[in-house]
């Protein structure tokens, strides 16, 4: 009996693939996702994490790529394609946790994040980044970069700039220990890798904290001692600074708006907006607008 109800679950699953397949050949995603979730649920049956992990997945994929053309033709689908989306990547997520595959599990974390990412959610994406970040291994350095930069994007972006803080605190930190660890950086790809990412979280935090304008004495050592490097101009010293001119340029839109100087912080917003990536260009214009609108209170 055993035998034949697996013989059966069998069958049915590789009909629902099969079937599946043509109705994706013949442009019929909308039924075809349904094959996908049923042969799932046999995989699930017959005891197959893989092949199960494998079909939510797909199905998964087929629930956002029905949102994103529902999205494009500006036809309303309530979100449910979205939300059967997500909850298949769920499923498939919850199943290689309970199998031990937190690399795996990791990935489709990131995947689904970055997926919502792309298609504007991102208040929804945020939850699935931390996820991502707090299953990692220590020494996944790539993997754990990736979770954290996205996830400072999005705290940036839904405002939560204290979290977006402590986020790119961890992800310096992270990166610190690592450069110092016995590997010292590892290739020199990855070397510039890591280099570039500092310099991204460095310009972003002074950003947030300039931005916040929270007294100094209310900071943390570790921001505060940044404020304060970019205070002044170190001129005797600045031979010996790396990258003097990025130093400067850092030096310059510090003290521009601490003395609430717009026409200062436009020309730099101006000339830096090529270099930046688009949340620091916002970062940068809402700096702006903020500096004009207390240098108009002021007068």
């Amino acid at each position: 009996a055993v035998v034949s109800t697996q013989s059966t679950g069998t069958e049915a699953r590789d009909n629902f693939y099969s079937l599946g397949k043509q109705l994706l050949s013949s442009g019929n995603a909308e039924y075809a996702v349904s094959c996908y979730v049923s042969a799932a649920q046999c995989e699930e049956q017959l005891g197959n994490t893989v092949g199960e992990v494998s079909a939510l997945t797909k199905a998964a994929s087929l629930f956002l790529q029905l949102e994103r053309e529902q999205q494009k033709l500006c036809i309303s689908s309530q979100e449910r394609y979205m939300a059967a989306g997500i909850d298949c990547y769920n499923r498939a997520i919850g199943r290689l946790i309970v199998a031990n595959k937190r690399d795996l599990a990791v990935k489709l974390s990131l995947e689904l994040g970055c997926l919502l990412l792309e298609m504007g959610h991102i208040p929804d994406a945020e939850p699935h980044f931390v996820r991502a970040a707090s299953m990692m291994e220590p020494g996944n350095i790539a993997f754990q970069i990736v979770a954290l930069r996205k996830l400072s994007y999005c705290r940036t972006y839904t405002l939560h700039y204290t979290g977006a803080l402590e986020t790119l605190d961890t992800l310096v930190d992270l990166i610190n220990n690592f450069t110092a660890g016995p590997d010292e950086g590892g290739s020199g790809n990855m070397t510039s890798h890591l280099h570039e990412t500092l310099q991204y979280c460095e310009l972003t935090t002074i950003l947030l904290l300039l931005i916040m304008d929270t007294p100094r004495k209310h900071l943390s050592p570790a921001h505060r001692n940044l404020l304060e490097r970019y205070s002044t101009v170190p001129v005797d010293l600045l031979d010996r600074v790396p990258q003097p001119e990025r130093f400067c340029t850092m030096v310059e839109i510090v003290v521009a708006t601490q003395h609430k100087d717009v026409e200062v912080l436009t020309k730099l917003r101006d000339k830096l907006y090529p270099r930046l990536s688009g949340q620091q260009n916002e970062l940068f214009s809402e700096l702006v607008k903020k500096v004009e609108t207390v240098s108009l209170v002021l007068l």
